[in-house]
């Protein structure tokens, strides 16, 4: 098992009436379905193409600083304020496309939590960004950030996740046994 650090630069929460972006908030409990007053935070979602409902692979939300620069900086704008691509944890010191499902993320106050796979660029996130960045996001954002649009994933265990902490991330290697098994 490889295992990586990274520090949150920023925890953020919807707002009520805001599609996407979400307000950045100096700390954050995350429940055990995800962040306590996120509009994600449930242990079921709405199945996507039926009148059922399946478990809530997003839970929460992350991206890093240095794929949301590299995004903006393709698209030729500013980087993108902490919160407006919808994330509930902007990190910094980690390439988030290279970490694969079931990789775990520890902070200091014992918040464990499971990555469920990468996040897909979508329309809603692009015409939001829009109306603050300019029309070339709303016409390149989804090609652009396609896989570069971080991660997604459930909670392992609840607890407080402030800005400023460090985050231990424990990636499985190939042929061993998911981090979520190894540390439950």
């Amino acid at each position: 098992m490889k295992t990586l650090t990274a520090r949150v630069e920023g925890v953020c929460l919807s707002t009520p009436g805001v599609r996407v972006a979400k307000a950045p908030q100096d700390e954050a409990f995350l429940g055990p379905y995800g962040f306590a007053g996120d509009r994600h935070e449930a242990e079921f979602r709405r199945e996507p193409y039926g009148p059922g409902r399946v478990p809530n692979q997003r839970q929460w939300s992350a991206v890093s600083n240095q794929e949301v620069a590299a995004v903006c900086a393709d698209l030729g704008v500013r980087p993108f304020e902490i919160g407006a691509l919808g994330e509930n944890l902007r990190l910094s010191g980690v390439i988030l496309a290279e970490l694969p499902a079931g990789t775990v993320l520890e902070f200091p106050s014992g918040a464990r939590a499971l990555v469920s796979g990468q996040n897909e660029p979508c329309v809603n996130a692009a015409l939001e960004l829009m109306k603050t960045y300019g029309g070339n996001v709303g016409r390149g954002f989804v090609k652009t950030s396609f896989g570069r649009r971080g991660i997604l994933g459930t909670v392992l265990e609840a607890g407080l996740i402030r800005a400023g902490d460090e985050v231990r991330i424990l990636v499985s290697e190939a042929g061993e046994a998911p981090a979520s098994a190894a540390a439950s």
